[in-house]
């Protein structure tokens, strides 16, 4: 059900060594969870508890036989270099326009922070609320983009209960506070990565800047190219993950990190760049409450191994003001990301 490694050595990525590399990422086997409507409980179970296990003590895991055809992934990353290949204008016709996030996002506006250089990197966000798409100009892009985005709300449901059993709650508890994934009044969103590729890197360089996904969690789908960095939750160590072929990575945000109280801390990630006239292309599903989701902490009994609680408030919490929403918290780091 997990391991720490694959049963084969890891090559190391462009001589890098990696968590993969060296067995220190979990690996969570999702073959034969079941359906949604019918779930095996005993193998949800078992994924629940090394589900929370390895997020409290990591921050992440590589899910494998998920159940997402990596030609559905490919079909993905080929519309958008298509809509990356069309000229500016045509680009910025499906440009994000807020306070929607559905859309096309131009390299240099999005920035992690302050002080981060612009990014070379296109971004396009596909969200429930809906939007237009650029079928015009590349044929098949909505009904791909849309296939895959119902392959991974059906993985995030299926997640979503195992993590609920694996903190000892209903398994209900986080499917009710994302129960509009995918439509309206829900900001779930899956985004489209595409890095095009540069000169030699400068030492110090990053293509993204460190952070936190504002999100409950977060599924990424990555190609063999790599640069995805992290921090680990107990340390300020910076590490490459490694690629692991059809595998899924699953990393904890700061709306879990919040309810939680710090058990399962929100992961600090990076992407820094590749080798010379190397290209990267990645699909993120940042899973997100309903927007009218209270975020405060909630309590629970169960100790997982490593974890740290923290008795501090939750940050997310308004002074004075009572709680904030999934939709208010979304917006403030909305305006943060894109205040330049």
């Amino acid at each position: 059900m997990l391991s720490c490694c694959t049963s084969k050595p890891v090559a190391l990525a462009n001589g890098c060594e990696t968590l993969l590399s060296k067995c220190e990422i979990p690996i969570i086997d999702l073959a034969h969870v079941g359906t949604e409507r019918c779930p095996q409980k005993g193998v949800v179970k078992q994924v629940a508890t090394k589900l929370a296990e390895a997020l409290s003590e990591k921050g992440l895991a590589l899910l494998v036989n998920h159940g997402i055809p990596d030609c559905k992934l490919k079909a993905v990353y080929r519309a958008m270099d298509e809509f990356c290949e069309l000229p500016e204008e045509a680009r910025l016709k499906y440009e994000r326009t807020a306070p929607s996030n559905h859309g096309y996002v131009k390299p240099g506006v999005e920035r992690m922070t302050k002080e981060e250089e612009e990014e070379a990197r296109h971004l396009f966000n596909a969200t429930g609320s809906g939007g237009p798409m650029p079928d015009e100009e590349v044929p098949g892009f909505g009904s791909a983009v849309k296939e895959l985005s119902r392959d991974f709300k059906q993985l995030t449901t299926m997640l979503l209960t195992a993590l609920a059993v694996g903190l000892d709650k209903t398994p209900d508890f986080f499917l009710s506070k994302h129960s509009k994934i995918l439509e309206p009044g829900n900001e779930s969103t899956l985004r489209l990565l595409y890095y095009p590729a540069l000169g030699a890197p400068e030492p110090g360089d990053t293509r993204c800047d460190a952070h936190c996904d504002y999100s409950t969690f977060t599924l990424i789908a990555q190609d063999c190219e790599g640069g995805f960095e992290v921090q680990s939750p107990r340390s300020e160590r910076w590490v490459r993950v490694g690629h692991l072929p059809g595998a899924i990575l699953v990393n904890s945000g700061d709306l879990l990190s919040c309810w939680t109280t710090g058990v399962l801390p929100a992961l600090r990630h990076r992407v820094v760049p590749l080798a010379p006239r190397c290209r990267r292309h990645s699909i993120a599903f940042y899973v997100r409450p309903d927007d009218d989701v209270a975020i405060e902490p909630f309590a629970f009994d169960v100790k997982l191994p490593g974890s740290q609680e923290q008795s501090a408030p939750c940050r997310l919490q308004k002074k004075k003001k009572g709680v904030l929403t999934a939709y208010h918290h979304l917006q403030r780091r909305f305006r943060e990301t894109y205040a330049s």
